[in-house]
């Protein structure tokens, strides 16, 4: 009796599947030795499969690790927009979403401390892994988009720097998060997240907010479409390069 063949949407759900243990497991080893301490057969070890299993998927253990990064990264992203898109912000103004922004970054680096922290010193020190500018660069567009939206509807002051409005985002929240975590022990497991994120809103409403009725000039709304003009021409780039191999 012949037996039916398998069907290549299952056969495609079970290599998706596996890919994805293997890099659960990856996480978790490189964040507990780093990334010159994990071993590939650990890492296998953990996901339950054989180590050649492994380099079916992945060369070497550098491109393991940027696989690593770049789920992880993207995965942020997409909660971010998820966030911004919720139906608690659909209709909001610019500091509702601010809020639930800030709520988002400061709860995902306190859980995920470890590995953003692994993700940094891999940046500074090792230059044969390192997660890419452009994953970077697609989680922090998320308040970009949300900062020169609050621009564009009069919220947000149209001389506000852009950077540094986003430095101060989360540089501050990112260090609040470092001192709620130094401050956590055996007797105190969490901390109130919510004076901090509080604190912050205050600052931007404050320092950022724009008097009632201010409109994007002309000179700003060239500036919004000169930026997303350059960043579809990136896109476009890249896109080209890779339809090019």
């Amino acid at each position: 009796m012949v037996s039916k063949a398998m069907n290549p949407e299952t056969r495609r759900a079970k290599v998706e599947r596996k890919e994805q243990s293997i890099l659960s497991a990856a996480r978790g080893v490189f964040v507990e030795h780093g990334f010159d301490g994990a071993r590939m057969s650990e890492i296998a070890r953990r996901a339950s499969i054989g180590e050649g299993t492994i380099y079916g998927y992945y060369e070497s253990k550098a491109e393991l690790m940027l696989a690593v990064l770049q789920q992880f990264w993207d995965g942020l992203t997409l909660e971010a927009e998820a966030v911004m898109a919720s139906s608690r912000v659909t209709g909001g103004g610019f500091f509702d979403r601010l809020c639930a922004l800030a709520e988002y970054h400061l709860n995902t680096v306190i859980v995920n401390g470890d590995f953003i922290n692994l993700t940094f010193a891999l940046r500074r020190n090792n230059s044969e892994v390192s997660v890419s500018r452009d994953h970077l660069r697609k989680y922090v567009a998320v308040f970009d988009r949300l900062f020169l939206r609050g621009q564009d509807r009069g919220e947000i002051r149209q001389d506000a720097v852009l950077w540094q409005a986003r430095d101060v985002f989360y540089g501050t929240l990112e260090y609040s998060a470092r001192s709620i975590e130094m401050t956590m022990d055996a007797e105190r497991t969490t901390r109130e997240q919510k004076p901090v994120v509080d604190q912050m809103i205050a600052l931007f409403r404050a320092h950022y907010g724009a008097e009632p009725g201010a409109i994007a000039t002309d000179d700003v709304v060239l500036d919004r479409l000169s930026m997303k003009i350059d960043e579809l021409s990136e896109k476009l780039d890249r896109l080209d390069q890779r339809l090019s191999r």
